[in-house]
């Protein structure tokens, strides 16, 4: 049961003008949120289903009520078969098969205007989702082993989410991963929507890599990590892209997905030290003290604010020569 999707680019510039042009009459229609259930060895194998017959998924081949389910929620004018998602749904897929790997599909109400549309639809997206999670539940998927992972503006449909099915159905969900929480609209706190907290999950872990720019400003989670000081320009992007949305001026903003992907694969990857500031880590003479890996298999107990290096390009992580930053490294070829 696979729908038709139109080809896109990948700039997201293009990407959105051509939304606006060929779904302006579904931007708020709920009944148009799917989950895709990856059901094969790659992203290109999959089966969607609408998000209301959540359920359904007991009945396909493949998907085990019983494993480590992770749902993965994309940002504001993506669609299910962007770059990000082929690249988290492979990484999970290849090195750890023995987890149900589900997309929230809800690009009919991430497009359009930003404001207006995309991110006011958020608080609607999460109350649905968490509406049909619990049905999940009910029917046998083991919460406190389904893993929320938002990337951008799918971090704040995670935050209503989580939230939602704790207010509404005393249910709770033990981790809820933020890459790169989105910034307008939802900093500083409540200016116009609430936005992805500590609060919403027993454990909330946040990758910031465009801080001020795209991404949350502040700390927002239980742990929040800082790669690179988290914040544009990140190694390996380009300092001057002025283009809005292009793929060069949306570089550091996607890097939280790019860690995260590497680190399912290589969990070791990026080791990271507890600090107050970018500067003090720097001036840190014993940075292994209190240090955790961000991403896949951080440490569910981590708290405050966590600083680390990377590389320029893939792999990205150093290793624990990512916590001394005024070490020279031979990156291997």
């Amino acid at each position: 049961m696979t729908r038709f999707v139109r080809p896109i680019t990948s700039n997201l510039y293009l990407l959105q003008k051509n939304l606006q042009r060929v779904l302006p009459d579904r931007a708020n229609r709920v009944e148009d949120i799917y989950l895709r259930y990856y059901n094969g060895s790659s992203s290109h194998e999959y089966i969607d289903i609408p998000l209301s017959q959540a359920v359904d998924l007991f009945d396909i081949k493949g998907f085990d009520r019983s494993k480590a389910t992770v749902l993965y929620i994309h940002g504001f004018i993506e669609t299910a078969h962007q770059e990000s998602i082929k690249v988290m749904v492979n990484a999970y897929l290849e090195a750890r098969p023995n987890t149900n790997v589900l997309l929230l599909d809800w690009a009919n109400m991430a497009h359009g205007s930003y404001l207006v549309n995309a991110a006011r639809n958020t608080k609607k997206v999460g109350a649905t989702t968490a509406e049909y999670i619990n049905k999940l539940s009910e029917a046998g998927l083991q919460l406190d082993k389904l893993h929320l992972i938002g990337h951008s503006l799918g971090s704040h449909v995670a935050g209503y989410t989580a939230p939602e099915l704790k207010n509404k159905f005393n249910k709770t969900v033990k981790r809820l991963t933020a890459l790169d929480p989105a910034f307008p609209a939802f900093y500083p706190d409540g200016v116009v929507m609430e936005h992805v907290c500590e609060r919403d999950a027993e454990f909330v872990d946040v990758i910031h890599t465009d801080a001020g720019g795209y991404g949350a400003p502040v700390r927002t989670g239980t742990a929040d990590f800082w790669p690179n000081g988290g914040r544009r320009t990140q190694p390996g992007c380009p300092r001057f892209a002025p283009v809005p949305l292009s793929d060069d001026n949306l570089c550091s903003h996607w890097r939280s997905w790019r860690f995260y992907a590497e680190s399912v694969r290589n969990p070791e990857a990026f080791p990271a030290s507890p600090a107050d500031s970018y500067q003090k880590f720097k001036e840190n003479t014993k940075p292994e003290v209190g240090m955790v890996y961000m991403g896949a298999d951080c440490d569910l107990r981590a708290k405050g604010s966590y600083y680390l290096t990377t590389n320029a390009s893939e792999p990205f992580g150093k290793g624990m020569e990512g916590l001394y930053p005024k070490r020279k490294t031979n990156k291997k070829k």
